[in-house]
């Protein structure tokens, strides 16, 4: 694999894919990370999706070789709409812990929930990480397999019940191979996934729905119909904050086959919406450029990424974020210089658009500009 190949099956039902959204590709940045220095190399794949006709699954053409995606780590956990998710998912375990003995998590690069679960819950003994790329900080009952998923034998969890997916089943290529996988795997008898609620985002214009790590869209009760045709019946499922769906799902293998079809794909109607808030964008930079304000987005992250990517926006001057790990780093593909928010947003001689979709809460109420300084993209 060079930087992309291309898809040619539905990844759900194997269906010929063959129609494509955009009449003509688009051009996407490979990675979603900040890089250190303006000078650095940025790589660029095509970009175009696909609506399968059988089952509606929506997916994107082209698929980034993994190596380059996730050169580097970039999923930093400092707003208190993650911090909270990882707390709520830890209460949500409280009512199977008589039944959970040993935990699975399929990717986790700081063990974050881990470790809230482990604090929490004294009787597990022993949980397995399964992350390739792991930069955290074992601590004691963690055990980092440091290996793609696909590449680990059961053996090495066998005396795990439980397997927890939060927020990576929609970066998988392949995730049929995935719930077979599992499925197969008769020790496990619990499936905790949290799955970003796509639907929600697809609904109301967040740019962050299909890109070149999130490569399929289903509806949430096509993942209840998917999990359910690999023997996990749904016990729960919860929405969160706009961000994420929580599913408790049980093993029964004696569940029936069901048909596999988004009803909510719409994915058309997305696209068109984005597309039309263009010319918003471009008269809010016009107006403020103007009035001789430097214009800065937020965050430094695939929201602000698929964006520029989508409407081929010019003339935005900085990006702004609140990771330590990405101010005074350029965000990726478009050397945007990454500032603190927390320095720049009360500044007059600044306009900001703001792109974080349910993000946006966490600072709106920190902004102290007026209101023709200010876009909402939501």
């Amino acid at each position: 694999m060079d930087n992309f190949n291309i898809r040619t099956n539905c990844i759900i039902c194997n269906n010929l894919l063959n129609n494509t959204f955009f009449t003509k590709d688009l051009s996407i940045p490979i990675s979603c990370y900040c890089n250190e220095s303006k000078d650095s190399d940025n790589i660029f794949i095509p970009y175009n999706v696909y609506t399968c006709l059988l089952c509606k699954t929506t997916q994107t053409k082209y698929l980034g070789n993994l190596d380059i995606i996730y050169k580097f780590n970039h999923a930093d956990s400092t707003g208190d709409i993650m911090k909270n998710l990882h707390k709520y998912a830890c209460k949500i375990l409280e009512k199977y812990m008589d039944n959970v003995t040993n935990i699975t998590e399929i990717g986790s690069a700081k063990g974050i929930l881990s470790s809230l679960i482990l604090q929490e819950y004294k009787n597990i003994l022993k949980y397995y990480i399964i992350e390739p790329q792991f930069i955290g900080d074992p601590i004691e009952k963690q055990i980092i397999i440091q290996k793609f998923f696909e590449n680990v034998d059961v053996e090495e969890y066998s005396d795990s019940n439980t397997i927890i997916i939060s927020h990576v089943m929609e970066h998988f290529y392949n995730p049929i191979d995935i719930l077979k996988k599992i499925q197969e795997n008769t020790n496990i008898e619990y499936f905790l996934l949290i799955w970003p609620d796509l639907e929600h985002y697809k609904d109301n214009n967040i740019y962050h729905v299909l890109n070149t790590e999130h490569t399929f869209y289903v509806d949430n009760n096509f993942i209840k119909l998917l999990f359910n045709n690999y023997s996990f019946e749904m016990l729960e499922q919860i929405k969160y904050e706009n961000h994420s769906v929580i599913y408790f799902f049980k093993r029964n293998n004696n569940l029936k086959s069901q048909e596999l079809i988004n009803i909510n794909y719409s994915i058309d109607t997305y696209f068109n919406r984005i597309l039309s808030r263009k010319q918003e964008i471009i008269d809010f930079i016009k107006y403020n450029k103007n009035n001789n304000k430097q214009i800065y987005i937020w965050p430094a992250s695939v929201h602000t990424q698929f964006l520029l990517m989508i409407t081929e926006i010019k003339d935005i001057d900085f990006v702004l974020d609140n990771s330590p790990n990405k101010i005074g780093k350029y965000l990726y593909g478009y050397n945007l210089e990454c500032k603190s928010f927390e320095d720049n947003n009360n500044n007059d001689g600044n306009a900001i658009i703001l792109n974080g979709g349910c993000f946006n809460k966490e600072v709106i109420n920190k902004i102290n500009l007026n209101k023709e300084q200010i876009l909402i993209i939501e």
